[in-house]
């Protein structure tokens, strides 16, 4: 073989390499709430970052499925529900809802959010990879089973979660639905059961009980919302049923069929529910599997999620997770998070990623916030903690919103007065998370949250009244001597 021949294989090769094996800073996979703030944030950082997204459309559970389109339904079935409600609307009898064009309308606001994701990640540069991605070394990523292949120096895995069911239910995702694929629907259901009264559950019954469905809702645990404070529980229940939702607790459903048009589910306590449609919302996996972990050796948990360490970090020192592949909570919020931490840790910075402070919000009717420890918890981890409530009578928002049960409780240590949890149940109470979020993170006392002046008339002003409460000075709620 001539020297010539030997030059042009060598030549070659170094063409076919170098066209098949792009390198990178930083590979994203995930265009979601624990991907695409991670790719911006390298960008900005100087990184060559490429985002891989399997679906044709960016955003992740958030802006697709979940947070979004769920928060266009509320806000739109609240304007049906106060018009409906309220007597001196003339003609409200008459009202009736055009269901298709209420979720064409979210329709449109979803592809707007997701447009705009697309549109800043062009502008800051990231180069977008519509595929699936695995990864087959620690610095090496395949794009749709070697169409493509990715060299890169860090890996960021943001690849989000999907919809659990129980073993017994099928989701046809035509009769029995996950929170996806009820989006697609464009017929209202006259009766709708919800299987899982958690976040999911509890935010679709206020949707479906404001535009006139009835709903039923089937929870295997004692309580609504599982895991958050017991007051919250109980009274979420109590609005839950004053707008006709049915509640089934400590009840599981061991067999539910299609009949007719329509599906009937019996329940463990021996009754019988029949509804148009059902909405299966008891829980969700992380999309950890056939994305290559094992091939690197990265850890994951008995549940599937991958460890990271505060600096969402795995075990293999250049591959990092984010977002609801790295854990409970399944919040977007804790995703952007976690996002931006593991960038900049990619990028050399020293960035500390903090859970204690991360608001946990329930976007029903009324919202629900809850951030730090509940007085059990307190209690476990040593302090002399109490806890006060306060409920919606003394602030004057709260009266005209017609929210009186509506309360505030403030979880702190006795000794120090250091405010240790908040919980909230008010309109628009998630518009309040990130304060209360700050008081945790700072370590603010009783004294602390007396400084700041509420406008008035506001939901904001349960922090002050609360703080008057306890402190023994209040003006708007009454104290015995």
């Amino acid at each position: 073989m001539s020297i010539f021949v030997i030059f042009y294989i060598y030549v070659k090769t170094l063409f076919l390499v170098y066209k098949l094996a792009d390198k990178y800073d930083l590979v994203v996979i995930g265009g979601g709430p624990g991907g695409y703030p991670a790719a911006i944030r390298a960008s900005q950082l100087n990184l060559r970052t490429l985002l891989v997204e399997e679906k044709d459309r960016l955003g992740g559970e958030c802006t697709l499925y979940g947070c979004i389109p769920t928060k266009a339904m509320l806000r739109f079935s609240k304007y049906f529900w106060e018009v409906k409600r309220n007597i001196f609307f003339r003609g409200r009898e008459y009202l009736d809802l055009d269901y298709t064009g209420f979720m064409s309308r979210v329709e449109e606001i979803v592809s707007k959010i997701s447009s705009g994701i697309d549109y800043l990640l062009k502008n800051y540069e990231v180069e977008v990879l519509r595929g699936r991605a695995e990864i087959i070394d620690k610095e090496t990523v395949s794009i749709n089973n070697g169409e493509r292949i990715i060299k890169t120096l860090n890996i960021i895995i943001a690849t989000g979660s999907e919809p659990s069911y129980p073993p017994n239910i099928v989701v046809d995702k035509e009769i029995i639905h996950d929170n996806r694929s009820i989006l697609s629907l464009r017929r209202m259901p006259s009766n709708i059961i919800i299987i899982g009264g958690g976040y999911i559950g509890v935010e679709f019954a206020t949707i479906f009980s404001r535009i006139g469905s009835q709903v039923y809702i089937v929870e295997m645990m004692p309580n609504l919302l599982p895991g958050m404070d017991v007051d919250v529980s109980r009274m979420i229940e109590i609005f839950l049923r004053e707008r006709g939702v049915k509640i089934f607790k400590n009840t599981i459903v061991k067999e539910i069929k299609k009949v007719g048009g329509g599906v009937e589910a019996m329940l463990s306590n021996g009754s019988k529910v029949s509804g148009d449609i059902a909405l299966v919302a008891t829980g969700r996996r992380p999309n950890t599997r056939n994305i290559g972990l094992e091939k690197v050796g990265v850890n994951i948990d008995e549940k599937g999620f991958i460890k990271t360490d505060s600096h969402m970090r795995t075990n293999i020192n250049n591959i990092y997770a984010s977002g609801d592949v790295a854990g409970q909570p399944m919040l977007a919020h804790k995703a952007f998070i976690q996002a931006v931490v593991a960038a900049e840790n990619v990028a050399g910075l020293n960035s500390v990623y903090e859970k204690s402070s991360i608001p946990q919000v329930v976007f029903s009717d009324p919202d629900i916030v809850q951030v730090g420890m509940t007085v059990d918890e307190a209690k476990k981890r040593g302090f002399n903690a109490v806890s006060t409530r306060i409920f919606g009578g003394g602030v004057a928002r709260s009266v005209v919103e017609e929210c009186e049960n509506c309360f505030i409780k403030i979880v702190y240590d006795k000794d120090s007065e250091r405010v240790l949890g908040i919980i909230i149940m008010a309109p628009e109470a998630s518009e309040l998370a990130g304060e209360a979020s700050l008081i945790i993170e700072n370590g603010l006392s009783i004294k602390d949250l007396s400084k700041a002046v509420h406008p008035h008339p506001t939901i904001s002003e349960f922090f002050k009244e609360i703080v008057d409460y306890i402190e023994r000075r209040s003006t708007h709620y009454l104290i015995k001597r």
